[in-house]
């Protein structure tokens, strides 16, 4: 039920649905004065929405908040409140023509004939510092939840440890920094990251091209040295 969304959370819809629209020209204008089509339109799709699209709703106006008053004019904040804008009307079903830039810069990815050898701890480093960036837009319950529901279901997986605070510990028998992991465990640890960042972009459409700002891959566990720019092989 809409119920579920804040006030506050249904009025700022409201508002930036009908950013520069006449109908709804005052800001402080209360909800249940709302008048016009287009508002009586909004609410009533707020109201048929499912449990899991309205708490979608409410991270994406926290998420568009936080941006908007950042302070930042730079242009890749702009695309990211405009993305937001889009997943928002996307969810309501309300169509509109997409302003989102078509192409994502592609991130590295391994090109090299003979990859060096990876251990668990290194494999571990970079999905941590991966969680980190991640934990910056969408918090630590949320992040760990994305890392535990994407989590491969194989036996090997038992020995990893998914923290409340959102990051990965490993409980093998050796130690992380002395296991070494063959090219089908990196395989699935691979397949754990570049789905936990598929999760992320529901939310955040342009988290690889944050995790490339970052100088970390989003579908790639090898050390940076052993990467070349080609495409992308997600």
């Amino acid at each position: 039920m809409a119920a579920s969304l804040t006030p506050m959370t249904r009025h700022y819809i409201l508002r930036l649905l009908n950013r520069g629209s006449d109908t709804f020209a005052l800001a402080g204008q209360s909800l249940e004065k709302a008048v016009g089509d287009r508002e009586n339109d909004i609410l009533n799709r707020l109201e048929s929405l499912a449990p899991s699209e309205l708490a979608a709703l409410e991270m994406i106006v926290r998420l568009h908040r936080s941006l908007a008053h950042s302070g930042e004019e730079d242009d890749h904040q702009k695309l990211q409140l405009k993305s937001l804008e889009e997943k928002l009307r996307q969810i309501l079903g309300m169509d509109f023509p997409s302003e989102s830039p078509q192409d994502v810069p592609s991130e590295p990815v391994i090109a090299v004939k003979e990859q060096p050898s990876l251990t668990v701890a290194q494999a571990l480093d970079h999905l941590n510092r991966v969680s980190e960036l991640a934990q910056k837009y969408l918090g630590k319950v949320i992040v760990a939840n994305y890392w535990r529901a994407s989590r491969p279901s194989t036996s090997w997986f038992a020995d990893f440890v998914v923290t409340d605070d959102g990051y990965i510990t490993y409980h093998g028998s050796l130690a992380a920094g002395k296991t070494v992991v063959n090219p089908t465990q990196q395989q699935q640890l691979e397949t754990w990251l570049v789905s936990f960042v598929d999760q992320c972009r529901r939310i955040l459409p342009f988290f690889r091209h944050d995790l490339q700002k970052a100088r970390l891959s989003g579908s790639s566990l090898q050390p940076e040295s052993a990467i070349t720019t080609v495409a992308d092989k997600h």
